[in-house]
């Protein structure tokens, strides 16, 4: 299932990236069209045009690189809340195993308790 995710985020992040690349491109490749039909005089404002161009593709830049470090981040807090649930699993199996009478008791005691709860609302 981790690795599913990571996959998915991977293939997000890489489309986002791509995305950048080609808007970049094409963006640039149309004012050049552009600035070949008009005269000399646009050579300033194509200038421009390509240098906005950079800072938005620098901001999708920045944009992947935060989307890239926070899905690190969320892919390192799935692994620590995965060990802590396989630890609390391994806590109940321990227990079990060492009163199992308690624990059927504990059980019992839990689904009794539970379906009071639940009858009484669906009485209301």
């Amino acid at each position: 299932m981790e690795n599913s995710i990571d996959s998915k985020i991977n293939s997000a992040r890489d489309g986002v990236t791509q995305i950048g690349n080609n808007l970049r491109a094409d963006a640039h490749a149309a004012i050049d069209k552009v600035a070949d039909k008009v005269p000399p005089t646009t050579d300033r404002l194509a200038n421009s045009a390509h240098n906005g161009v950079d800072k938005v593709a620098d901001g999708v830049s920045k944009v992947a690189d935060t989307v890239e470090s926070t899905s690190d981040r969320l892919i390192a807090r799935g692994k620590q809340v995965s060990a802590s649930c396989k630890a609390l699993t391994e806590s109940g199996r321990s227990h079990v195993r060492a009163s199992p009478a308690i624990s059927v008791l504990l059980a019992a005691a839990a689904g009794y308790g539970i379906s009071k709860l639940l009858s009484s609302r669906s009485a209301k």
